[in-house]
């Protein structure tokens, strides 16, 4: 297998592929971060994931004809590319490895069972903090960010300006104290 992996650089806003394109491999980032959408008919862009170093992707279309969404870079990034065919194979012929994807597979379900429920969740500000509290480390209350806060607006359902506002009211209120590129929740004194 190892013979057959490529890499492929990727410069910011580059896509790998387009959502139906023909699958012909499945990726994991080395470095950078890319992010999958889709696009509604009015040309809203739908995140299905953000996706940062060290993570595989497109693991969804190794039983599909077609990718089911548009992978683009949001930064420089190289990916390591596994050709489809001969992944199905060593999956077939290695059921440890088929048992560590789905592990990976059933981690990815539960991360986007939380981001519908974010998206269901209707007030802005209960969105914001139910998104900081599932955000944070276990056991923390800060969250470091390490993408701009109007991709986080895109992919917990909000436009940036409603995010930006939102922020600064929970901020005024004393609910989160914000730094560069960190927001800790604060907890009520009892």
């Amino acid at each position: 297998m190892r013979a057959a992996i490529t890499y492929q650089n990727l410069a910011t806003g580059q896509v790998l592929f387009h959502q139906r394109d023909q699958a012909l491999a499945v990726f994991a980032a080395n470095i950078g971060r890319l992010r999958l959408v889709r696009y509604t008919r009015e040309g809203e862009i739908v995140v299905f994931q953000v996706v940062r170093a060290g993570e595989s992707f497109a693991e969804s279309d190794l039983f599909s004809e077609v990718y089911s969404c548009d992978a683009i870079a949001e930064m420089p990034s190289r990916v390591i590319v596994y050709p489809k065919q001969l992944l199905l194979t060593v999956l077939r012929d290695h059921p440890d490895l088929t048992f560590d994807l789905m592990e990976r597979l059933a981690r990815k379900s539960q991360l986007l069972k939380v981001r519908l429920e974010l998206r269901s969740i209707r007030s802005a500000r209960e969105r914001v903090l139910q998104y900081l509290l599932v955000t944070a480390p276990l056991g923390e209350t800060t969250v470091n960010f390490d993408q701009p806060l109007k991709n986080v607006a895109s992919e917990i359902g909000l436009s940036p300006e409603v995010l930006y506002r939102t922020l600064t009211k929970l901020e005024n209120e004393g609910t989160i104290t914000r730094a560069r590129g960190q927001i800790t929740l604060c907890t009520p004194a009892t």
